[in-house]
């Protein structure tokens, strides 16, 4: 079978221009527009503009579609004096508050930085994501239209499909040697293969949920066999278990007989104890895969493999164990403590909390894990709340393995799906009980 090729991506973002800012400004007004007319509109804007970034440069930052839409989104919002009530209900509130002391615990790691600039970056995605999460939950509980939710996460997770599998043949920006052939790792419009299969992670829960609980749509099934079809061509390891996890979770809260649930709780647990056995052979070095890194990458910067990039990131939080080394530098220091041209990151979302923040970064980051699964357990009831439970719940896996939310279209869409859920947990709270 012939493949297509693997070429390195170009990830320099232009410099603002003419151009941008004509796109940009049509954007914000149309989204501006929507949300002051329906306010769950800025939701449904988000969701479809996240994955297709079209980054331009101003600064240490980079403009975006979703960055232009969120602003578009407040404004529109302030157009309509939308009341915020939504941020004072409890799994709002908590859900907010984590991604704030995530922000803060990063902002704090400015003081101790070698370099700066990237720490204040980081610290500018945290307090953008605790934006998202709040403007998302204010729109949805005042404007709670779940129909365009729903068509939103079906339309943007097929287009981001069908952009994604065609690569396998048309070549993509990274690869793996299988039986002696260079095979490409599909990635689309996201910035890698392990954040296409985490993104759909996040998107097809909702799916699923929504086709168990509100009525079985023949194209939810169709994007959601092609997504997990898709997530198996990003050949990620993590994000093939993280999805299994979560569709397994959906199907766990959903089912209605003892004997389903028994299923697959006991499918989901299954998964969870082949994972790990199956990654303690790989670490091992007993695996039929070869996932070295090429050449050419290699010289570009190279990923190194996970063994040494954690031993690299144990060594360098040793030399700063209280402060950590700042966010967004492990980056630059990994290639000095290997003695290799290596430019990349832990490859694990917990590894980097204590690294580059030391252990203030990482309670908040396991703080943020615990209030993203426990503020829906005992409200997993709707299908959007059944789905941020799952997918938190596989996220929490999968962070073992890679840094997601350092790319903010996974993260963007992780803090979508919960602000929404939170807004639909307190608005189901509100709710009367039935009568008996």
């Amino acid at each position: 079978m012939q493949f297509g090729p693997v070429v390195p991506a170009d990830v320099t973002a232009p410099h603002l221009g003419i151009a941008g800012i004509v796109v940009y400004a049509a954007i914000f007004a149309i989204v501006a527009i929507a949300t002051a007319r329906k306010p769950v509109y800025a939701v449904v804007a988000l969701l479809l503009l996240d994955p297709f970034a079209y980054s331009q440069s101003v600064g240490i930052t980079t403009l975006t579609l979703s960055k232009i839409a969120l602003v578009g989104a407040i404004a529109g919002l302030i157009v309509r004096k939308m009341p915020v009530r939504a941020l004072t209900a409890a799994p709002v509130t908590r859900l907010a508050f984590a991604v704030l002391f995530v922000a803060a615990a990063t902002g704090l790691s400015i003081l101790h930085a070698a370099f700066r600039t990237p720490a204040e970056r980081e610290t500018l995605k945290w307090i953008e994501y605790a934006v998202i999460l709040s403007v998302c939950a204010i729109a949805f509980y005042e404007d709670r239209d779940e129909r365009v939710i729903r068509w939103a996460v079906l339309v943007v997770t097929a287009i981001v499909i069908a952009l994604s599998v065609p690569e396998l043949y048309l070549g993509a920006h990274s690869g793996l040697i299988i039986a002696h052939n260079e095979v490409p790792r599909i990635a689309g419009p996201l910035e890698g293969p392990n954040q296409l299969a985490a993104y759909l992670g996040v998107m097809l829960p909702v799916l699923l949920a929504y086709t168990l609980l509100e009525g079985r749509r023949w194209p939810e099934i169709f994007v959601i066999a092609g997504g997990i079809l898709a997530t198996l061509m990003t050949f990620s390891r993590g994000g093939v278990v993280a999805l299994a996890l979560s569709l397994l979770l959906v199907a766990f809260l959903c089912a209605r007989s003892p004997a389903a649930r028994i299923a697959f709780g006991s499918a989901a647990v299954a998964v969870l104890a082949a994972a790990a056995l199956g990654w303690r052979l790989v670490a091992a070095g007993i695996g039929l895969v070869t996932t070295g890194p090429h050449h050419h990458v290699e010289i570009q910067g190279g990923l190194g493999t996970r063994r040494d990039l954690w031993r690299a990131a144990i060594q360098l939080w040793r030399a700063h164990p209280m402060w950590g080394i700042g966010a967004g530098n492990y980056e630059l220091e990994v290639g000095k403590v290997l003695g290799a041209p290596i430019k990349t990151h832990t490859n694990s979302f917990y590894l980097q909390s204590l690294v580059e923040g030391g252990p203030l970064l990482l309670c908040a980051a396991l703080f943020l894990i615990y209030c993203s699964v426990g503020s829906f357990v005992r409200r997993a009831q709707t299908p959007l709340t059944v789905a941020a439970l799952a997918a938190s719940t596989a996220l929490a896996v999968h962070f073992i393995l890679d840094l997601l939310v350092f790319y903010p279209k996974v993260g963007m869409a992780w803090m979508i799906l919960l602000g929404v859920a939170a807004a639909d947990a307190a608005l189901k709270g509100r709710q009367p009980a039935a009568p008996t």
